[in-house]
């Protein structure tokens, strides 16, 4: 499940200002909260504009910025973060959710926030009742060139 991604202009902005203009505060707690989600669709990957799934019982997965939630490589000239581990959304209800998942993303909370890189999987996965959407250990993955 590779993703082709993309970050944000928010991140883009939160970077170049921590760089050139020395301001920490534009990131509070770097890496200390990162949550990945599924969505539906993407009408704007580089603003972030995005439908996020609503079958029940999904909800962001935290995947924590340290060795245990990422392995980072520079390997070819390329700068990558994985997942360290298997990242799982299970669906359940009385019915079939039946939401097509095509996106996978990386955001700064929980629920609403700021999302960070956008990627569309490999092939969609539709969501049926008590199907597990997992991200592979590996599978994830964000990309600087």
């Amino acid at each position: 499940m590779a993703t082709a991604n993309a970050a944000t202009n928010y991140l883009e902005e939160k970077i170049l200002k921590f760089i050139f203009d020395n301001d920490s505060g534009s990131f509070s707690t770097p890496g200390a909260s990162l949550y990945v989600g599924l969505a539906t669709a993407v009408s704007d990957a580089e603003a972030g504009t995005l439908t996020e799934a609503t079958y029940q019982n999904y909800t962001r997965q935290q995947v924590n910025g340290a060795t245990s939630g990422w392995t980072i490589s520079t390997a070819g000239g390329t700068c990558t973060a994985s997942n360290a581990a298997n990242i799982e959304y299970p669906a359940s209800g009385s019915s079939p959710t039946n939401q097509t998942i095509t996106h996978a993303f990386v955001a700064d909370a929980a629920t609403s926030g700021n999302i960070l890189f956008v990627g569309a999987l490999d092939a969609s996965k539709t969501i049926g009742n008590l199907d597990i959407f997992r991200i592979n250990t590996g599978n994830l993955s964000i990309e600087l060139k």
